[in-house]
């Protein structure tokens, strides 16, 4: 199961004076941006059986859509439902044009609009 070329080998010396080789496991790609595909950062990129024994606060950053989305990404989310919500909430922002932006509203949940068109 090891010997495959998938896997790193390194030689080692034992403490015994021979030489064995040791099969590393290979990292896994770093984790992209679903929206942009830019790199995560505060997300772990180690092997399966480090990741495993991790607790969910050392792998993943504790904010909204962290693991999925980078942080200008988030924002750009945050400031485009806020912007909804003013436009709807205050008449006198009735008159303010926004267009919509299916790649923001993908990771909204369903139905986001709707509710706010109702009130």
């Amino acid at each position: 199961m090891l010997r495959t070329r998938a896997r790193k080998r390194v030689k080692k010396r034992v403490p015994g004076g021979s030489t064995v080789t040791h099969y590393k496991e290979a990292k896994s790609a770093r984790k992209k941006c679903a929206r942009c595909g830019t790199q995560l950062s505060g997300v772990e990129n180690e092997v399966c059986c480090v990741l495993r024994n991790m607790s969910k606060s050392e792998k993943v950053p504790s904010r909204p859509y962290a693991g999925v989305l980078c942080p200008d990404c988030v924002e750009r989310l945050v400031r485009y439902t806020t912007r909804f919500e003013v436009k709807n909430k205050y008449p006198e922002y009735a008159e303010m044009s926004l267009q919509r932006d299916l790649t923001i509203e993908r990771y909204l949940p369903k139905d986001w609009f709707a509710s706010l068109s109702k009130k």
